[in-house]
């Protein structure tokens, strides 16, 4: 079982909010926004937990594509059923894929992370 660096208890033992501080310190690695080099040695020395905040976050992505997907249909069918112009629809379109395209440029950082973290762990089991 590994321990985590800041509590020395075993991760069974982190707390919600122990979870969401880490998950905090992921997300700003994924976005290349480390606020110190503690935040580097947390990940480093937790790379289990690193790993599961990684897929945990990657699931959110996922819902959230797919809930914005439905959305859209719904507010297209809610803009058509008003007797909206093409314009309106276009912008609402246009919009919708901005976000999209930022959604999966995310997605591809936190797949990338995902991977270096599996290289790291896998070079640890190999020593």
């Amino acid at each position: 079982m590994h321990s985590d660096i800041w509590t020395d208890s075993s991760i069974r033992d982190l707390s919600d909010d122990d979870i969401k501080n880490f998950h905090d310190i992921v997300l700003r690695d994924v976005k290349n926004k480390y606020s110190t080099d503690e935040d580097k040695t947390i990940l480093q020395n937790n790379l289990d937990l690193w790993l599961y905040c990684l897929r945990i976050t990657r699931k959110e992505i996922e819902l959230q594509l797919s809930q914005h997907k439905t959305n859209l249909k719904a507010n297209i069918k809610e803009l058509l059923d008003n007797s909206a112009d093409d314009f309106e629809i276009q912008d609402l379109k246009l919009e919708e894929e901005r976000w999209r395209n930022n959604a999966m440029k995310f997605l591809n950082a936190v797949e990338r992370k995902t991977l270096y973290v599996k290289l790291i762990i896998n070079n640890e089991e190999s020593i």
